[in-house]
């Protein structure tokens, strides 16, 4: 009798790894996957700075010029029976919170929609990283500077501003751009605040760039910067 054993059939294909061309396929298409995501991210959160810029900046610039056509150039917190012509009756005072808000509200003026009907003066947004940030608004009047009588000199004059306070760098170069074809904090109608008075000829970048983080954290919330847009003389 034959005691022998037949070796039993294998079933199914040996196993196999991949190839270093199948890796490198995979690798490729991971990365287009990725640069997709990140340039459609890149685009939304472009798009929102340019809402919120159109429509809440813009929007309390409009209001303040209604404001001020209404009451025939008397500032917002003005004395309107012995009028300093600035905002609050003087220099660097800034009307902000409720303050602002029932001050427009008094003279019928519309205001943008902001953070809530009852905070029309703050908007909430995230830097690139999804961190939020408030940006509030304020009205003041600031030494801003301007061309002097010799030609390349400048000297400072009261104008009357929207100060944005909570800026992330990112959403202050977007506006400068916007505003005025470029980024510059230190000429044109929108300013860093650390540059409006400056009277140098040379121009300036914003004093935080797109990659600046609170406390260095490389993860972190973006810093947050000042910016003054123009309103009036």
């Amino acid at each position: 009798m034959n005691t022998s054993r037949r070796p039993r059939p294998r079933h199914g294909s040996p196993q196999k790894g991949f190839s270093l061309v199948e890796l490198s396929v995979v690798l490729i298409v991971i990365s287009v996957i990725l640069g997709a995501l990140m340039s459609g991210a890149n685009i939304y959160r472009q798009a929102a700075l340019q809402r919120m810029f159109s429509e809440f900046v813009l929007g309390w610039r409009a209001s303040y010029l209604s404001y001020v056509a209404v009451t025939h150039n008397i500032q917002p917190g003005d004395d309107p029976g012995n009028p300093q012509y600035a905002v609050n009756g003087a220099v660097d005072s800034a009307l902000c919170g409720i303050e602002l808000v029932n001050e427009m509200l008094a003279r019928g003026i519309a205001l943008p929609e902001g953070r809530a009907p009852e905070t029309p003066e703050r908007y909430v947004y995230t830097d690139q990283s999804g961190a939020p940030h408030e940006l509030r608004v304020c009205l003041v009047t600031v030494p801003w500077s301007i061309p002097g009588t010799a030609q390349g000199s400048y000297q400072t004059a009261p104008r009357h501003v929207l100060r944005m306070e909570g800026l992330t760098p990112a959403a202050a170069m977007s506006f400068d751009a916007l505003m005025d074809g470029r980024v510059d904090a230190r000429f044109g109608d929108l300013r860093e605040d650390l540059a409006a008075a400056v009277t140098s000829a040379a121009s300036q970048p914003w004093s935080g760039d797109a990659n600046a983080r609170r406390n260095d954290a490389p993860e972190g919330q973006a810093v947050e910067l000042i910016g003054y847009l123009l309103l009036g003389r």
